[in-house]
């Protein structure tokens, strides 16, 4: 059986945001203890020979960051910080006499000095680099991601949707390799995605397994006259991983994410890295097992994909990266699993049937908690600013000089405003300043919209573009015909 690890990565725009309590807090702890752990692990079981495969589906909003010097800037700041607070956690625990203190103490700091000097030395700060020497080496398959992580089954423009496939395409070209795969944020079907990927010059996208017709097994399919394939992702190997009431995640004896001292187990008994990171390497036995038990009842030809959400295996889960070292060298030499990546699996298995893929899941259960109140009120205001892009891309298709930047930087604020994490966290019901970013961006936006009906840019109109090409530069190749009708 072959066997996929698709790894997904996204965080919103946080550029410039502050750093705690909210702002790039997220960003820096994905990248110490979700993306570096990875690349490390990815490239030194490359150079041992073990020839590690593995698809990457990294938001262009959140590779933009990361290619960024302000933002690599901050977080060599904040790892100094981090570090800082981990040398008095030990000194305390030293005046104290708690030698377990002391123990987790000093494991903290080698652990931070470790992932500083990963970064600064070994990466020389730069990952989308790094990232692209692994997709050189054939370690790591680059998706496209649509640019700015958007839930795409409730846009209200297809205009928007194709702009959004089209720039992500381009970004994670320009940054980390030319994509063949698409991932859907949530794995979220849209009608006529397919012809969209497929125009894009991909190959092949992620979808949910719901979105096909229940008589058909989770296996690649054709779509968009044979130019497209859809490929599906394992749930039942998921939920090993996944979910913390019956996976692995939620052992009692894997620290607690949400003490920050990481003192604490799950359990609330006092954390002991050695027997956690023991405990990994039974679950990676145990998920080893389990895909050789699904080889031997499906073909060999087979696919299994398996997500991995980057901030989860990491930050939510500390020792999940020694496990998926362990379950990465499982695969890499056990006879009956095949390492590879979904474009490579498409490339060599094609499809046997086509399908038409219907809604999915996301119509059931993410479509109705994303209504009412804020979210609703989001969902109306978007849509009333993506009819306004395309009706000022079609009316000045041939913008030139300020009055082109104009445009580009109102659609690069929809975009932004267009990010899935919005909707996701209101209709959680949260109310603080990060969720409510997404009125800042239409604000912008509407005000770019009528600068851009102007005969001509004012001297303090052009200030305003200045400012909001600084806080807001995401995508600097961004062209705003992409949502022209």
């Amino acid at each position: 059986m072959h066997v996929a690890f698709l790894a997904l990565a996204h965080v919103p725009y946080v550029r410039r945001a502050g750093r705690r309590p909210l702002g790039e807090e997220g960003l820096h702890t994905l990248v110490a203890q979700g993306l570096l752990p990875l690349l490390e692990l990815l490239g030194d079981l490359h150079a041992s020979g073990m020839h590690p495969r593995m698809g990457l589906a990294c938001s262009p909003l959140l590779v933009d960051q990361l290619a960024d010097p302000v933002v690599q800037k901050h977080f060599v700041l904040w790892m100094h910080d981090l570090l800082a607070r981990r040398e008095a956690d030990l000194a305390s625990a030293e005046r104290s006499g708690d030698h377990h203190g002391e123990y987790l103490g000093r494991f903290y700091l080698e652990w931070g000095r470790r992932r500083l000097r990963s970064f600064e030395e070994r990466f020389q700060r730069n990952l989308p680099r790094a990232i692209r020497e692994l997709v050189a080496a054939r370690v790591i398959e680059p998706l496209a991601v649509p640019a700015t992580h958007p839930y795409l089954p409730l846009l209200g423009r297809e205009e928007s949707v194709r702009a959004q496939i089209e720039q992500g395409v381009l970004h994670i070209t320009r940054h980390l390799g030319r994509p063949e795969g698409l991932w859907l944020p949530g794995a979220g079907w849209r009608a006529d995605v397919e012809s969209a990927a497929a125009d894009a010059g991909l190959r092949y996208l992620i979808a949910d397994p719901s979105c096909l017709p229940p008589t058909m097994m989770p296996q690649p399919v054709w779509l968009a006259r044979r130019r497209v394939a859809a490929i599906f992702p394992d749930e039942g190997l998921a939920r090993h991983i996944w979910s913390v009431e019956l996976g692995y995640a939620g052992d009692p004896l894997y620290r607690d994410p949400t003490d920050e001292r990481g003192a604490l187990a799950r359990s609330g008994a006092p954390y002991d890295p050695y027997h956690a990171l023991r405990r990994a390497q039974e679950h990676a036995n145990h998920f080893a097992t389990a895909l050789v038990v699904e080889a031997r009842r499906r073909g060999t030809d087979d696919l299994a994909l398996v997500l991995l959400d980057a901030g989860q295996i990491g930050p939510a889960w500390v020792e999940g990266s020694t496990w998926l070292q362990a379950v990465l060298t499982h695969c890499a030499t056990h006879g009956e699993l095949t390492l590879t990546t979904p474009g490579a699996h498409v490339r060599g298995h094609r499809p046997r049937v086509e399908a038409t893929l219907g809604e999915g899941s996301w119509s059931v259960g993410g479509h109705a908690g994303w209504q009412g109140g804020a979210a609703e009120e989001y969902w109306q205001a978007l849509h009333t600013a993506e009819e306004r892009m395309v009706q000022l891309a079609s009316a000045y298709p041939s913008a030139e000089t300020e009055h082109e930047r104009v445009l580009n930087q109102a659609a690069r604020e929809l975009m932004l405003a267009q990010t899935g994490d919005w909707p996701a966290r209101l209709s959680a019901g949260a109310t603080d300043e990060l969720t409510e970013r997404w009125r800042v961006y239409l604000d912008r936006f509407e005000q770019l919209a009528e600068m851009a009906r102007h005969e001509r840019v004012s001297p303090s109109d052009l200030f305003v573009l200045e400012q909001l090409e600084e806080v807001d530069g995401v995508f600097p190749n961004l062209n705003y015909r992409m949502f022209a009708s």
